[in-house]
């Protein structure tokens, strides 16, 4: 990135609001965060001298804001700070404006203002002055197409590699399990019993549910994991579909429910909230296995070795991205989730982020404030911002998953079904024929399991040939 733009890639910042003023409370923050170097001089003192105490070097998209003031500090012949001297804050012809224009120093002699940047890219100037000393600042108008080409570009084979060897230096071992609640529990009209589980992941604390029909021996179910969709958390009455689905099959496993991380599991009213920030899809996977771990350890009806994951929506890159991860994962059901983040779908919504149009959609407030915000104003170099896309696509590591039944809908409006279609055109490069991969395309279906007729059959189908053929015991 340093070489591309010229600036110091950790002095770059991101861009603010599209040309409004900043509040005078951020402005109060700024300059409140300065310490002086001794005491100050009263009003009348004459300016000798000036120094940036910060908000140098930012960048910013044409036309917009920069993140941070501006902020500079007057200083008299001796260095003390002045007090009370106007200061003025002059763009190059061209090169945007600032709010306020003039400022008067405070009593440690700093004054602030925001620089909204000019139309033109590149880099572009601010004078600052108070009598006869100044100084210049300088900012990027930064080209958002050449940055999100960068960003964008297809991955390489060490890229890949890379995430493989972070995936592999993680610890998904469930810590200090603690058994929260146990009660019954009514699953497509079964009797079950319902446990809440914790435990901590990578230091983490994390909640999630198991649920065992009531009767099953030892050893004898072997686990379904549920992965939900969306970022507001999950409920335990979303596995009433998967028991409808199933049919005469749902008391013959052990169902696995985890929440993610600073998300609620909710049931019967009450929640149990994970810690720690989220990290949708990347450590999903981490706090998933985890919870499978901890539902092997302290689940005696479990059956030991290859379990199924079906996941929708965010659940189902979760499951996608599980299943390369973990070779106990058998097969993956897939309702309309994101496998390709390189693909150009997610480029549009990157985009509009970027320009302060982000959609409502699932993580993507997130993905702007950890990557794709700290990339543009540069605190994220391009190769740890391009990690953290490769690291969300199943696409890129599809030879390492089990097999997989995929569904999707042509009028998703939420999932794009080209995130679908990527995975398809992948895996008949591959080879992958069924039962190893199947895709069901939708024509007109949207993103709802009722939209997509046949699903449930096609779905139980495929668990129940799984199921059948498991050795007996």
């Amino acid at each position: 990135m340093a070489g591309r733009d010229g600036l110091s890639p950790r002095r770059r910042r991101l861009p603010g609001g599209a040309g409004s003023a900043l509040p005078a409370l951020l402005l109060l923050a700024a300059l409140a965060g300065c310490s002086d170097p001794g005491g100050p001089t009263g009003p009348g003192s004459r300016p000798a001298g000036m120094e940036v105490i910060s908000g140098a070097a930012q960048r910013a998209l044409p036309g917009r804001s920069l993140a941070e003031p501006v902020v500079v500090r007057v200083v008299d012949p001796q260095g003390r700070p002045v007090a009370g001297a106007t200061v003025s804050f002059a763009p190059a012809a061209g090169h945007g404006e600032t709010d306020p224009a003039s400022a008067a120093t405070d009593a440690g002699g700093r004054a602030a203002s925001t620089w909204t940047l000019g139309a033109g890219l590149g880099v572009q100037t601010l004078r600052v002055s108070a009598a006869d000393t100044a100084v210049s600042v300088e900012a990027e108008a930064v080209d958002l197409e050449s940055e999100l080409d960068a960003l964008f570009a297809p991955a390489t084979a060490s890229e890949v590699e890379a995430v493989r060897s972070d995936w592999s230096g993680r610890d998904v071992s469930a810590r200090g399990a603690t058994v929260e609640l146990v009660e019954g529990f009514n699953l497509g009209g079964k009797a079950c019993t319902l446990r809440i589980l914790s435990h901590e992941v990578a230091g983490v604390r994390h909640f999630g549910a198991g649920i065992v029909p009531d009767g099953s021996p030892a050893g004898s179910r072997p686990l379904l994991v549920y992965l939900h969709g969306g970022d507001s958390g999950v409920s335990l009455d979303e596995l009433q579909i998967i028991a409808f689905a199933l049919g005469p099959l749902v008391d013959r496993f052990v169902y696995v429910v985890p929440s993610f991380r600073g998300e609620p599991l909710v049931h019967d009213g009450r929640s149990w909230t994970s810690d720690g920030p989220a990290s949708p899809w990347d450590h999903d996977v981490d706090d998933t296995l985890a919870l499978v771990n901890a539902a092997f350890e302290s689940t005696p009806a479990a059956r030991s070795g290859g379990f199924v994951v079906v996941g929708g929506s965010r659940g189902a890159g979760v499951a996608l991205l599980a299943g390369i991860r973990d070779e106990r994962i058998e097969r993956i059901i897939a309702l309309f989730g994101p496998t390709d983040f390189f693909d150009d779908w997610v480029r549009e919504i990157v985009h509009e982020a970027a320009t302060g149009r982000p959609r409502d959609l699932t993580a993507v407030a997130h993905l702007d404030s950890t990557v794709i915000a700290p990339y543009i104003r540069g605190e994220m170099p391009l190769p740890e911002a391009r990690l953290e896309i490769v690291r969300r696509s199943a696409v890129l590591f599809a030879e390492d998953l089990p097999p997989v039944q995929l569904h999707h809908g042509t009028a998703d409006e939420i999932v794009s079904v080209s995130q679908a279609e990527s995975l398809v055109r992948t895996m008949d490069a591959l080879g992958r024929t069924p039962p190893g991969f199947e895709a069901f395309i939708y024509a007109g279906g949207g993103h709802s399991t009722l939209s997509l007729p046949g699903l449930i059959p096609r779905a139980a189908e495929f668990l129940r040939d799984w199921f059948d053929a498991l050795p007996s015991r």
